[in-house]
């Protein structure tokens, strides 16, 4: 077995941007995430997941001008801001986005904390979880989150639009059950 480090990560990663970006002529959705969005975001919690056999905190975070950058193992936002900070410069991020290698996709305490802290500077956090990412605008408020996984089993068929408020579902939950 080969082993990837924490450097093949960021040249995967690097090489998924490039591609995403050419194919989105360097203006991808993050906020609303497409399937090409999507397909990057699958690239770099499969990184995430590869290193050493262990799980590997990722963050990227993509700029206004269009660069990428990628810390690893490192908890919060990424020294990128300080940095232009510390340089007087002026920089906006698109999109922060971080893996939850080990949990769900969800905002924690210090997630909370960097957007109230950045969001003056940011416009939009995604967190990947184990099959599902969570992402979040920060102007809207609005959120979107996305759950990949197989549907074995068919629910209680939905009523036509004209009987929905009559439509009981638990009992058609109940009734499922009874069939079987």
């Amino acid at each position: 077995m080969v082993e990837i480090t924490a450097n093949d990560c960021k040249l995967v990663i690097i090489d998924a941007w490039n591609k995403l970006a050419k194919k989105c002529d360097g203006r991808p959705t993050f906020r609303y995430p497409d399937n090409d969005v999507e397909g990057f975001l699958t690239m770099i919690w499969t990184v995430s997941r590869g290193v050493s056999g262990t799980a590997l905190n990722l963050q990227v975070a993509i700029d206004s001008e269009g660069g990428l950058h990628i810390s690893t193992g490192t908890p919060g936002i990424m020294p990128i801001l300080e940095h232009q900070l510390l340089a007087e410069k002026t920089v906006t991020i698109d999109c922060w986005i971080h893996t939850m290698p080990l949990v769900k996709a969800y905002f924690t305490e210090m997630t909370w904390q960097t957007i109230r802290t950045w969001s003056s500077a940011m416009k939009s956090v995604i967190v990947l979880g184990e099959n599902e990412y969570l992402a979040y605008d920060i102007n809207t408020k609005i959120a979107k989150k996305v759950y990949y996984g197989l549907l074995t089993e068919a629910g209680p068929e939905e009523p036509e639009e004209d009987d929905w408020e009559a439509w009981d579902y638990g009992e058609a939950v109940t009734e499922m059950g009874e069939e079987e």
